[in-house]
């Protein structure tokens, strides 16, 4: 890659983030990945993310959404029953865009302001609470189709009891390995961007994967969910086959876009806080 071609993709010019986002919405769209509504918040989305940030932000943006966009696609008729019960499909709408990267676009709204006022110790950290929330987000969207595909029943962690596949706060030992694999990957895929130390790659990863624990708490507990009258079965949905479900348990506003929302926060208060108290003692 040419010294200028690199130059581009690291501090691309505004109208250049503004087509290559249209772009990949549009493409996005196309393929079934995302809704209509998902596709504009894609693009507000990457326009902000590649705009702003550059490169540097958005390898890892594209690493969390292709590889969960895949994953959705992986062992579809094993995951049908789990899939029914969720709230919402494997098509992503605009909801779940902003539940999955609202907190990274914030860093990067953060960042932008921070790298003009601010000593670079502390830009720096706002880099590494960018990676742990796309870790935590990552984790868990690969714990959820991954964990789907286990033969063995997964247990709600609040009774540690055997539930159906899809049930909300459940987990298994395969989606668990797949959380911890998840966070990895992104400080992987930013290793040579950002030049990660050995303290700062482990802070992401860890902060990922206790994020996607928190994800799987508060499914268990405060999201809402609901038991269709008529199967008997629980759902995440306010209303199935034109009947109306009745909520057992949870918040009625906590649906599964809430509960990814604040466990995307909970992974950057993590990752501030294994910061604070190792690798920068000094934020």
């Amino acid at each position: 890659m040419s010294h200028s071609l690199a130059t581009i993709l690291t501090t691309p010019p505004l109208w250049l983030a503004l087509l290559l986002s249209a772009a990949f919405a549009l493409l996005s769209w196309q393929a079934r990945w995302l809704t209509r509504s998902g596709a504009l918040s894609t693009f507000v989305v990457g326009f902000i993310v590649f705009g702003l940030g550059g490169g540097k932000f958005t390898v890892p943006l594209l690493t969390f959404f292709l590889s969960s966009s895949l994953l959705s696609r992986v062992g579809r008729a094993h995951k049908a029953a789990a899939h029914a019960r969720a709230d919402k499909g494997a098509i992503r709408d605009a909801g779940q865009v902003w539940a999955n990267g609202g907190v990274a676009v914030a860093v990067v709204l953060l960042y932008t302001y921070a790298v003009r006022h601010w000593p670079a110790y502390q830009t720096r950290a706002l880099l590494i609470l960018y990676l742990a929330a796309l870790a935590t987000v990552n984790a868990d969207t690969w714990a959820t189709e991954i964990g789907a595909l286990s033969r063995r029943a997964p247990r709600l962690l609040t009774n540690w009891r055997p539930v159906a596949p899809g049930t909300s706060g459940a987990i298994t030992g395969l989606g668990v390995l797949a959380a911890l694999c998840a966070a990895v990957v992104i400080p992987l895929s930013a290793l040579g961007l950002w030049r990660l130390d050995a303290a700062e790659f482990i802070a992401v990863a860890w902060a990922g994967f206790l994020g996607s624990l928190m994800d799987s708490v508060l499914g268990a507990s405060v999201q809402a969910q609901y038991r269709d009258p008529a199967t008997g079965e629980f759902t995440e949905r306010r209303e199935t086959v034109g009947r109306q479900t009745v909520r057992v348990r949870g918040v009625p506003w906590i649906n599964n876009d809430v509960v990814n929302f604040l466990a995307s926060i909970g992974g950057v208060l993590c990752a501030w806080a294994l910061l604070h108290f190792g690798a920068y003692p000094f934020v």
